[in-house]
């Protein structure tokens, strides 16, 4: 399944300064290509799985009137994962093309066993080789995770599905884990309400059970010890959580490659289903990101199908179930309150399945599986640039609620440590109003068995 390019189109060399530079070993494409190649940047990153990949990097064009830190910040970073029987050199003219064209950090990367690379192509190496990228460009390089883009070609869509993928599960989980710790609205004014009963009877209340108790202190401790930056990401995901995915003739498996256009029953994708590889068209009903899917409509290597195939997963999981709630009971105040908790559960990415739009496919008419670009590069550049620039507008959107947030963190945290002193000075009153209760019924009685006894109060004079 993996043909890794013999020998490498490149080397690589460190100079005196210990910088890694990268030069192709062809000399035609040292002089044709060589002085696109010099300008990127050339890094070792480890993975998980102890290799070694090598990663080209190049920083977005400067704007005007703009230093280079800001147009790296406010940039898309694209993560391309190349196809087959290519190495990371070899896309090098193409990404410098996509960098200087669209205004974008260019990664372009080899996975194991590609290029220079250590170890061997697997299918487990991929997956951890990209994970590795990403979080290499989120930590040495500071990248919003919101503003990275991940761009996979022909099998480069293994691994970008499944990060996506991986990405909107945590996604799904966290949401869910985070509805599940909001605090109810109506927990402050029941227990005002129990107490003026309370106060009314003039009778001590008997004591909260211990699940209800221990309950609304969860509610508390889930709001009182939340951050803003925990309220905001749900804390530390396995995945980050990307901006966009762009697909570019992508396989639907590793056997359906090899099932042909129209696969029947007896087909290598129906007799081994159990033992395929690089499943994207399961894993694309997972994935809570925009993504755009490039496809030929006469690709013979990676038919067509697969992207179409591939779209319609996207579609299929992009539906956040509507504003239907199931109800456990025909009260109407309760209908209200249900609506109310599962559409704050939604709010922010919450609930089970996010609603996503992803954008219109781009079926290229009469292209192969390796010129989609080249049969209208202008009209491949308009649909990237138009999905780049919409990936970014949502992170920017989302960099302002973030700060609406972080203004309203502190009130919401005070008013939930109200809250918690309220219930522990409740809880203090009872107690005492208890050992109150019990001690003047213990001088009832007195020491005679029964008989009164006269309760004397001391004043200044004696």
């Amino acid at each position: 399944a993996f043909f890794p390019p013999r020998p490498p189109s490149y080397a690589l060399l460190r100079d005196v300064r210990g910088n890694i530079h990268a030069r192709y070993t062809d000399g035609g494409s040292q002089i044709t290509a060589g002085g696109r190649l010099a300008a990127f940047d050339a890094h070792f990153v480890r993975t998980k799985r102890n290799t070694e990949i090598v990663v080209l990097s190049m920083d977005a064009p400067t704007k005007n009137g703009e230093d280079s830190g800001d147009s790296k910040k406010h940039a898309i970073t694209l993560i391309v994962s190349h196809g087959n029987a290519l190495d990371a050199a070899m896309f090098v003219p193409f990404g410098r093309r996509l960098r200087d064209t669209l205004g974008v950090n260019i990664v372009l990367y080899d996975y194991s066993g590609y290029g220079v690379s250590t170890g061997s192509a697997s299918v487990r190496n991929v997956y951890a080789d990209l994970e590795a990228v990403v979080d290499w460009c989120v930590d040495a390089r500071g990248a919003d995770p919101a503003r990275i883009v991940l761009y996979g070609q022909s099998i480069g869509s293994a691994p970008t599905c499944r990060y996506a993928a991986k990405a909107g599960e945590a996604h799904d989980a966290y949401a869910l884990l985070d509805a599940s710790r909001m605090p109810d609205a109506n927990v402050g004014e029941r227990m005002r309400a129990a107490n003026e009963k309370k106060n009314k009877s003039n009778k001590v209340a008997p004591a909260p059970s211990a699940s209800s108790e221990h309950a609304t202190e969860m509610c508390l401790d889930a709001m009182t010890a939340m951050t803003p930056n925990a309220c905001l990401t749900l804390g530390t995901r396995p995945h980050h959580q990307i901006g966009g995915v762009v697909l570019v003739s992508p396989i639907m498996s590793g056997l359906n490659v090899i099932s042909g256009e129209s696969p029947g029953c007896c087909a290598p994708a129906s007799v081994f289903a159990a033992c395929d590889v690089f499943p994207n068209h399961e894993r694309a009903s997972k994935i809570r990101c925009p993504t755009l899917v490039v496809h030929g409509t006469r690709d013979v290597q990676v038919p067509f199908r697969h992207g179409v195939v591939i779209h319609e997963a996207l579609s299929s999981g992009c539906d956040d179930g509507g504003d239907d709630v199931e109800e456990t009971s025909n009260d109407a105040s309760e209908r209200k309150t249900n609506t109310k908790q599962n559409k704050r559960a939604r709010r922010g990415g919450g609930g089970s399945r996010a609603k996503i739009t992803h954008p219109e496919p781009y079926w290229v008419a009469g292209a192969g599986h390796d010129d989609v670009y080249e049969r209208n590069p202008s009209a491949f550049l308009d649909r990237l640039r138009g999905f780049l620039e919409s990936v970014n507008h949502a992170a920017s959107l989302r960099e302002t609620m973030r700060g609406d947030d972080f203004a309203n963190f502190n009130a919401v945290r005070d008013s939930a440590e109200r809250a918690r002193e309220a219930a522990r000075f409740n809880e203090t009153r009872d107690g005492a109003e208890a050992e109150r209760a019990f001690f003047l019924s213990s001088l009832s009685l007195g020491r005679d068995g029964g008989a009164p006894v006269r309760v004397m109060e001391m004043t200044r004079d004696g």
